[in-house]
């Protein structure tokens, strides 16, 4: 192996220290999984599924796998469950304590069934406890199942229904928020041998920001588990799927509960695939249980996409973004300027543009930075996304920073050119969580200052900083 290949250079030193510091801080190679390829102009066979779920976890179990087993018997290669396929229960309680974990028998049970059938499923959501915790809430949870069993994304519900509808002597009155978490992260695309899948669920439907950034990050597919009411479901159900499908040329499955699930619930149904040209391909209406297997052609989704690019017109300068957090920090080595390459062992978070990662040199515990993933110099140099996802991130980063070293405070600070005290020639911005009597005055921008400006004492070794970037990136959900 090429000693310049492996030495990094995580911070500007001097010359007569470079080799001594150097010599501790190795960059292994790493050799990455190639991601899925997907055949994007052949066609793949997908089961949408249709159910009337009630307060009985195990035979709402059963139902899903008859109607996976026989999806995959058409040949299916992934089947699409509706929004709370675990169980619907009849009051806030019973829906609270009946939650199971990620680790729990239900998920165990499709994992074992995905691995047997050999079939990838997307768990439209279950409902999630919060670890062995007695908490009075639960997450609204999609999961995704590859073909051996094991979780390839998951996603909580970041927009919980709220409705109070009157309609004759009839009231739809229900609001999520009484017994669920909303989740706080959406996460990029999931791959899968169908295509790229942008996971949302039901509410989400409501929100085209939501969709509009999946697609900008390669989502083919758009996903809406849903329990609708019927008198939304009769106003808006159709026009919203095929207007989310128009908008952002792809296809969207909606796998949806039908009927009445108890005394107090009635679901919608008509559970949809919409191609990209907001054609229905699929109305299961109000069959029940009932799954229906069809073929999603992409090159009509190419041909769509080519005919109308309305992607090149997005005026993304204009629209204020929130970061997407990549699944993975997989690329081997990060530029710092021109002349810093930064292994992957000191990241903790990725995101569209920016990357978070721990400091060779804290002034305090938890001293992090946000930097650019291209190389800018200045904040100026920066687009106007990248300065956006840079302050998102930063904030993003620092509220988990705070909890997770008891501070009580926060500094945030950017050096931007020489005379700032900027000692690599690339925008980073430092944050750091403070406590009370971190400092006998408050010296923080004078230390910022001439923090790295003597490196012959108080440098990390590698193995510390990738041991603090490994706890950091459990935050993160890494």
């Amino acid at each position: 192996m090429n000693s310049n290949s492996t030495l990094l250079k995580y911070f500007k030193f001097t010359s007569s220290l470079y080799k001594r510091v150097m010599s501790s801080v190795l960059v292994s190679q790493s050799n990455s999984q190639a991601s899925t390829i997907i055949d994007r102009t052949s066609k793949h066979k997908i089961g949408i599924c249709q159910l009337t779920c009630n307060e009985e976890k195990n035979k709402n179990f059963n139902i899903c796998k008859d109607l996976i087993t026989k999806a995959k018997d058409q040949g299916a290669e992934m089947v699409f469950l509706p929004e709370a396929c675990d169980y619907i229960e009849k009051s806030v309680n019973a829906s609270v304590e009946k939650g199971e974990t990620l680790d729990g028998e239900f998920i165990t049970k499709f994992k074992d069934l995905a691995s047997n059938l050999k079939i990838w499923i997307s768990i439209g959501s279950f409902h999630r406890k919060m670890g062995t915790c007695d908490h009075p809430k639960i997450y609204n949870t999609s999961v995704i199942l590859n073909d051996k069993g094991e979780i390839k994304a998951i996603y909580d519900k970041v927009h919980l229904f709220e409705v109070n509808l009157k309609n004759g002597d009839v009231i739809t009155s229900l609001k999520e928020s009484d017994y669920t978490i909303a989740g706080t992260d959406f996460y990029m695309p999931t791959e899968s041998p169908v295509g790229i899948l942008g996971n949302c669920i039901c509410y989400d439907l409501r929100f085209p920001q939501m969709s509009n950034i999946l697609r900008k990050f390669g989502c083919d597919i758009l996903t809406y588990p849903s329990v609708f009411t019927v008198p939304t479901g009769e106003a808006h159900w159709e026009v919203l799927l095929r207007a989310r499908a128009i908008e952002n040329q792809c296809f969207v499955i909606a796998a949806a509960q039908v009927g009445k699930h108890n005394e107090k619930r009635t679901s919608y149904g008509h559970s949809m695939v919409v191609d990209p040209w907001g054609k229905v391909l699929v109305d299961l209406k109000k069959e029940s249980p009932c799954v229906q297997v069809i073929e999603l052609d992409f090159a009509l989704l190419q041909q769509v996409r080519k005919s109308m690019p309305i992607m090149n017109s997005i005026r993304s300068d204009l629209y204020l973004q929130h970061p997407i957090v990549k699944k993975k920090i997989d690329q081997e080595f990060y530029d710092f300027s021109e002349k810093i390459k930064l292994d992957n062992r000191v990241v903790f978070l990725e995101t569209q543009h920016c990357i978070a990662i721990v400091n060779i040199k804290p002034i305090v515990p938890g001293h992090a930075m946000v930097i650019p993933k291209l190389i800018r110099h200045r904040v100026e140099d920066m687009t106007s996304e990248e300065a956006i996802d840079l302050f998102h991130t930063a904030k993003y980063v620092a509220s988990k920073l705070e909890r997770y070293f008891n501070a009580t405070s926060l500094n945030f600070g950017i050096q931007d050119g020489p005379e700032s005290g900027q000692s690599v020639k690339h925008v980073h911005m430092h944050i750091l969580p403070r406590r009370k009597g971190d400092f006998e005055k408050d010296e923080i921008y004078d230390r910022l200052r001439d923090h790295d400006k003597d490196m012959s004492s108080g440098l990390r070794t590698m193995e510390q900083m990738e041991k603090e970037a490994n706890e950091l990136r459990k935050l993160f959900g890494y």
